[in-house]
């Protein structure tokens, strides 16, 4: 492992030096300069969870060389599988969101409230955090090389479930309602782009975070049902290790982009509304 140290370090610099200014700039110019909307506070709550993650990178470091800091190792666990549900809860709410905005504009400009969008977010935070201490202390049982600690004890079959719950709760059943959500919205904005251009402005930003999110995640869910199985050599498992977690701190860097892009499109945007609504008096704009 000691080979792996050095480049896995200088990765590790950059995704934090990278991540923590961009993601704040992005929670900066979210919370500054864009209009309070239900959009707004999903993607500001997003960027709040991608930049709690960057924050922890040093401590991930630590947990990932130096394996017996039990505390280490259970709260950087802990705090990787609260990134990882929560992204996954706000993608998902995100795309339903969207499709209700297309589904049904009249409903969604009279009851989709940044309010209720923040009431939602807290449920989802409260739901990710719950997932996420019910299963991080199972992870120091996989990482010890005999599989045994002498503090820890746990059944191989707990752990077994926890890996294959945080699959299909954290992975595979919000994509599979993203992919049915975003493939409505797309053929919806196609069959009547004149009438719902307003309502799928924010798509772009969302078919960005999309495969980035599940692209990046999947090398972790492969790396941990290899652990389980434990018939690979561990130093091939090591780098399988520090490659997911490169990968998923790689996307929380990616993200910025999407969101700032998004920023400048919604900021012409608006101002092109604006513009249409003082010449042609067409009434007020729906909410984003």
């Amino acid at each position: 492992m000691e080979y792996l140290q050095v480049p896995f370090l200088v990765l590790c610099a950059v995704v934090f030096l990278a991540g923590v200014p961009l993601n704040g700039y992005v929670l900066f110019v979210a919370g500054c300069r864009v209009e309070r909307t239900a959009t707004a506070v999903w993607f500001w709550n997003r960027a709040v969870t991608d930049l709690i993650f960057i924050i922890f990178l040093p401590l991930r470091f630590t947990s990932f060389f130096i394996l017996d800091l039990n505390w280490a190792n259970i709260l950087s666990s802990t705090i990787t599988s609260f990134h990882m549900f929560s992204s996954a809860f706000l993608l998902t709410t995100l795309s339903v969101d969207r499709c209700i905005l297309v589904a049904c504009p009249q409903w969604a400009q009279n009851h989709r409230t940044p309010c209720l969008a923040f009431i939602m977010v807290l449920g989802l935070w409260a739901l990710s955090l719950g997932f996420s201490l019910r299963y991080g202390d199972l992870w120091e049982f996989l990482l010890s090389p005999p599989r045994i600690s002498m503090n820890f004890q746990v059944d191989e079959g707990r752990v077994r479930a926890a890996i294959a719950i945080q699959f299909l709760v954290g992975f595979l059943i919000p994509l599979a309602l993203i992919l049915i959500l975003t493939s409505y919205i797309v053929l919806a904005a196609k069959l009547r782009r004149n009438r719902l251009i307003q309502s799928t402005k924010p798509l772009k930003i969302l078919l960005g975070l999309i495969p980035t999110f599940f692209l990046c995640w999947l090398p972790y869910h492969v790396f941990y049902f290899l652990l389980m199985s434990a018939k690979y050599p561990l130093s091939l498992l090591n780098i399988g290790r520090a490659s997911a977690y490169v990968l998923i701190y790689l996307s929380s860097c990616l993200n910025p982009i999407f969101y700032l892009t998004m920023d400048e499109e919604f900021q012409r945007y608006r101002q092109r509304a604006r513009n249409s609504q003082t010449s042609n008096n067409s009434g007020p704009e729906p909410a984003a």
